[in-house]
């Protein structure tokens, strides 16, 4: 029976109790026990059937010597004398009554009957039987009828005295019993002679002999043995068997515990201790390894070649051991390389933002994720001077330490050949010659560059087998700008790389980004795409540079699904914004400070040579939309507003932003006011607002960082 507890978890007696040697004990025993019982009742089966057989086979040679000795003319006497009178009698009778004849036992009391009593007495006496008696055997009836008794005494049985017998006892007397299988070992003659059990516990053995015949009925002489003395004697034997049985087991079963515990159970303990020392002293860096090598196991079994393998197994391991901590050293080393590598690379990108917190021009943010530890994507921008901006995203191929070293040394060559004032182009071209010029390993690196002009919002690229840009124009949606590409850097020698220009307006957005982007897959090895690219992109266009790159990063993510990064993952998003001449004004939102804003904005107008209809038509704006926030913003007290006035160029237009800090509130919501309607029938309010969107060119609205921002933006010139 398997135990349920580990045996960590055993008491003593328990660890015992399921012990190797516990169970040998017990198994010894039941097996000792189970030998012995079989043993002695073999034994006792074996005594008991010997000794039957022995008195059987002696009481019917006292029978058989008996015929010598017996009268014959006696016994046919008293036969002619009992069995006329016994065969005339009716069978119910002969039934009923055994002594229907004892009264003929008179006339056959003579001297010679009285002799041939004696004789068989002393016989009786001389061969120390219990009876002998003379009978004649009915065979049909199954029945002996007394003839002579050897007894006088007055246990006596009486001539012609009837005794019923079974089929198998007149079997027997009359031609012997048939051999028991054991029997068989020893003799195959048919014994006239059965064990009979008394009715008080005794035990006899009845033999018979053949006299003659007498008519159809034999004529037997029998003779009893007393087999007490023999049952005795099986019980002495038994008792002595059963005790020889268990001292010979006792025996057995301390020689084979020794035995066990010397061969199998000592070994087997020295094998756990031995492994128990070994994962004690595991962290030990001073120990020997030879804990199984000291063992001395000679047993010439299993158990000895296990302790071989153990042996073995132990300076296996202790290789094992020295060589992993010479590679985990190692890999150590390297992760800590790598570590610092990562470090480095990163170190080497523009990686705080905003870069340039002075400008209100522009807005750049940029990520690179690597699929590994270090990666061959890079990005950079920087100024070239005050007024024109380098834009960079490349690819190297490979991945790994190769490829990272291989990005920092292009884009140093990059920055360096672009701030000397060279063209996309020219530093292509440039960088190709010299990556090609010494370039063993092969490898090449894919670049776009693009210098933009702060001032103008003319955009110089060209592309070195990049992937393409995206562009999104204030008025429009990213789409995709298929440039003319030229052969990768390192790739081979004297190639080209034609420039092309884009002419950014401000509030463009320019998107930027490496094949790990669209080459994304997730468990079922679909791409992420353009498709996909393009819907993250147009559901954040009107988000900041971070929040767009954060956006698609998430979108990649849930895309991926948990599918492994198998590329580096770049991206830059450039918002530009173009040169403004802004001015602006806080002040209490009153409706008493409507005329201020006003004079405000008309100063900024009367520098643009603005027309008096379109400063009419911006006037009744500013008075519309600051008398509502000052009539509802902070109701029913004040606060503070600000008033932006911004001024764009090509075309040129100016652009006023209201703010302010009081409740949520969306002018452009409500609907327009049915101006069909006669006077009576339209409903009150918001005739303002409707003016408002009908004569300036753009208004929006939005709720941010806890703001009202409203914007209008009017064309000042045709």
């Amino acid at each position: 029976m398997m135990p349920r507890k580990a045996v960590s978890e055993m008491n003593a007696f328990e660890r015992i109790h399921y012990s190797l040697g516990g169970r040998t004990f017990r198994a010894i025993v039941l097996i000792s026990l189970v030998i012995s019982i079989a043993a002695a009742s073999f034994g006792f089966l074996l005594f008991s059937t010997s000794i039957n057989r022995e008195y059987r086979t002696n009481t019917a040679r006292i029978a058989k010597a008996a015929t010598t000795v017996v009268s014959m003319e006696e016994v046919l006497r008293a036969a002619k004398a009992i069995v006329p009178s016994y065969d005339a009698l009716p069978e119910q009778t002969r039934h009923d009554d055994p002594n229907a004849l004892t009264e003929l036992f008179s006339g056959m009391n003579t001297g010679s009957y009285q002799q041939m009593c004696a004789t068989l007495r002393h016989f009786q006496l001389e061969n120390e039987a219990i009876a002998a008696y003379v009978a004649a055997v009915d065979p049909q009836n199954n029945r002996l009828i007394i003839l002579a008794d050897a007894d006088s005494g007055e246990n006596a049985m009486q001539p012609s005295y009837m005794i019923e017998l079974t089929q198998r006892e007149m079997d027997i007397y009359l031609n012997g019993a048939e051999p028991s299988l054991w029997d068989t070992f020893f003799t195959t003659d048919k014994i006239p002679a059965m064990v009979i059990r008394g009715e008080n516990g005794t035990f006899r053995c009845t033999a018979s002999a053949r006299l003659m015949n007498y008519g159809s009925f034999p004529l037997l002489i029998f003779f009893d043995t007393d087999m007490n003395r023999a049952a005795d004697a099986g019980k002495s034997f038994l008792a002595q068997y059963a005790a020889l049985l268990l001292i010979v087991s006792l025996l057995t079963l301390v020689v084979g515990l020794v035995h066990l515990r010397k061969t199998v159970v000592n070994p087997i303990n020295q094998l756990t201790e031995a492994a128990t020392a070994y994962t004690q002293a595991r962290n030990d860096t001073h120990r020997d390894g030879k804990f199984f090598s000291n063992l001395n196991i000679r047993t010439g079994d299993e158990i000895e070649n296990l302790a071989y393998t153990m042996k073995l197994l132990e300076s296996d391991l202790a290789k094992y051991v020295q060589n992993l901590t010479s590679v985990t050293a190692e890999r150590e080393r390297i992760s800590t390389e790598l570590s610092l590598a990562t470090k480095i690379q990163a170190s080497m990108l523009p990686s705080v933002f905003p870069p340039f917190p002075e400008r209100e021009d522009m807005d750049i943010f940029a990520s690179m994720k690597p699929a590994k530890e270090v990666g061959g994507d890079f990005y950079d921008f920087f100024l070239v001077d005050d007024s024109h901006l380098a834009l960079v995203m490349a690819d190297v191929s490979g991945k790994g330490i190769p490829a990272a070293l291989f990005m920092m040394i292009t884009k140093i060559l990059v920055q360096n050949h672009t701030m000397t004032g060279l063209t996309p182009t020219q530093v292509l071209e440039t960088l190709n010659r010299q990556i090609c010029k010494n370039n063993p390993q092969e490898m090449f690196v894919t670049v776009w560059l693009g210098i933009l002009d702060l001032k103008t919002g003319v955009l110089t690229a060209a592309n070195a087998g990049h992937e393409y840009p995206i562009l999104k124009q204030p008025d429009g949606s990213f789409e995709i700008i298929k440039d003319r590409h030229g052969f990768v850097i390192g790739g081979m020698d004297g190639s080209r790389y034609p420039q092309y220009e884009l002419q950014l307006k401000p509030g463009a957005k320019l998107f930027l980004y490496t094949d790990g982007v669209m080459e994304a897959t997730n468990a079922e090895r679909e791409q992420f795409g353009a498709e996909r690219l393009l819907a993250s992109l147009k559901r954040t266009e009107n988000e900041s540079p971070q929040a767009i790159l954060t956006a698609i990063s998430h979108d990649l993510e849930a895309f991926a699904d948990g599918a492994p990064q198998f590329d580096d993952v770049t991206m830059l998003c450039l918002d530009y914004g173009g040169e403004k001449d802004m001015n602006e004004l806080t002040i209490e939102a009153t409706v008493e400070n409507i005329a201020t804003v006003t004079d405000f904005v008309d100063s900024a107008l009367d520098k643009l040579d603005c027309s008096m209809k379109i400063q009419t038509q911006i006037n009744i704006a500013i008075d519309e939309l600051f008398g509502n926030i000052a009539r509802y913003a902070y109701n029913p007290e004040t606060g503070p507003a600000t008033v932006r006035v911004e001024v764009e160029q090509d075309p040129l237009a100016v652009l006023i932003t209201f703010i302010d800090n009081g409740k949520p509130y969306d002018p452009l919501s409500a609907q327009d006011p049915d101006i069909t309607a006669s006077a009576e029938d339209r409903e009150i309010g918001g005739l303002g607002v409707f003016l408002v969107k009908k004569t300036m060119d753009d208004v929006t609205y939005e709720y941010k960082n806890g703001q009202n921002v409203l914007r209008i933006r009017k064309k000042v010139s045709p």
